[in-house]
């Protein structure tokens, strides 16, 4: 049986929590953190990262730099992190300093390892598309043979929204690929023909209690998520099926804190899972305003050891959109239009720069049916626009 923490420690309000990152994930912790009583310290390696306006204290440095992570945990209670793409040795060096940091260096371990997680997946009896270790240049032909074509090579380390992969159609290709990364090590992943692709945020507690938010079916656009739709389109059987995959995954991660799960479903019914990503997640941006219990919330309790919230949602249906940047400009507009629909909730992140494709934002509509909130999302969709300021002339 695994282990789990033997009893709930509870952070009491005015506690200070700590956050490795500081982008949109962690802005939007630290404002749920404000509304519970909690003071929030963040390190990041940007001086204007998103979450400078909201939390009490920031740290400049970068992930890697071991003395500014203990010090960011000597003045905190409890440390998190926003995303995956962090050093693990500056969470193995807060665990062996004594400080708590949730998820655990374990969990960051496998998760940030494209080959340690699929590995991890298989080895609980849950399915994922046919992948190959690629250490040596020797693995690429072994890979053709067993794996086929056409495939994804990828880098282990890093890569999100698209960056750190290329589609391969041919050995030759294979290797240029492989030659051109400095035969870094990477995964060939079988590429798969799938009906939906389909996520599930889910979170477990100190004393081992999981709770999970329904299933969401996502819409990728150039490898980056565009649209979140809640509940997924799907049966019962497999919303079900999806669900006891994620508590599946949690028991056996034993982690602590919110992750998120995602799933290609194919035609027979079939799930294979793809990532696992563990912390708050974009695909879970809705349960802001349409759940009783935000993912962010979620995460705050599971780690101050507070009993779970509720995930019930309070909308019979939402869509996300993701807002992102483009070359036109970094001045928004467009957020009377947008919030004139009362059923439209609207996040911006504070981000300075509206670079291209890059998260600037996002709004949800709420509704009583799913194709009501798509309408509505593609209107509000063409409401918005990035452009240059316009600076006055001076006299």
């Amino acid at each position: 049986m695994l282990a789990v923490d033997r009893k709930r420690q509870s952070l009491e309000v005015g506690g200070k929590i700590g956050i490795l990152g500081g982008g949109q994930l962690g802005r939007m912790l630290a404002l749920a953190a404000r509304q519970m009583g909690y003071r929030i310290f963040f390190l990041d390696p940007s001086p204007d990262a998103p979450c400078s306006s909201v939390a009490d204290k920031k740290i400049v440095a970068n992930y890697n730099d071991i003395p500014a992570v203990l010090k960011l945990g000597s003045k905190c209670d409890v440390v998190t992190y926003e995303f995956e793409n962090i050093d693990v040795q500056a969470v193995i060096a807060l665990e062996e300093a004594g400080y708590q940091v949730y998820p655990s260096s374990n969990v960051l371990k496998t998760t940030q390892h494209r080959i340690l997680e699929k590995e991890f997946v298989c080895s609980i009896g849950i399915k994922t598309a046919p992948f190959y270790p690629i250490y040596t240049a020797i693995d690429l032909e072994k890979a053709a043979h067993q794996v086929g074509f056409p495939a994804l090579l990828k880098t282990v380390y890093g890569g999100y929204d698209g960056k750190g992969q290329v589609k391969i159609i041919n050995l030759e290709q294979a290797q240029q690929v492989f030659h051109s990364l400095n035969n870094r090590t990477l995964i060939w992943e079988k590429i798969i023909n799938f009906t939906k692709e389909l996520a599930i945020i889910c979170v477990r507690d100190q004393l081992g209690q999981t709770v999970t938010y329904p299933v969401t079916e996502n819409v990728h656009v150039d490898n980056i998520l565009d649209t979140t739709i809640v509940p997924a389109r799907i049966s019962s059987k497999v919303a079900s099926q999806a669900t006891e995959i994620a508590k599946k995954i949690a028991l056996h991660l034993n982690i602590v804190g919110v992750f998120c799960v995602e799933m290609f479903l194919l035609e027979n019914d079939e799930i294979l899972v793809n990532e696992i990503a563990p912390r708050p997640h974009n695909s879970g941006h809705y349960t802001i305003d349409a759940c009783m219990s935000s993912q962010f919330e979620q995460q705050l309790r599971a780690i101050c050891g507070l009993p779970l919230g509720s995930p019930k949602m309070l909308t019979n249906s939402a869509v996300m959109v993701n807002i992102l940047g483009d070359h036109k400009g970094d001045r928004f507009f467009g957020t009377t239009e947008i919030l004139a629909n009362p059923n439209v909730c609207l996040h911006l992140y504070g981000k300075k720069k509206a670079k291209p494709k890059r998260k600037m934002g996002h709004f949800t509509v709420l509704s009583d049916d799913i194709k009501t909130a798509l309408d509505i999302a593609e209107e509000t969709r063409k409401k918005l626009s990035w452009l240059e300021t316009k600076t006055k002339r001076s006299k």
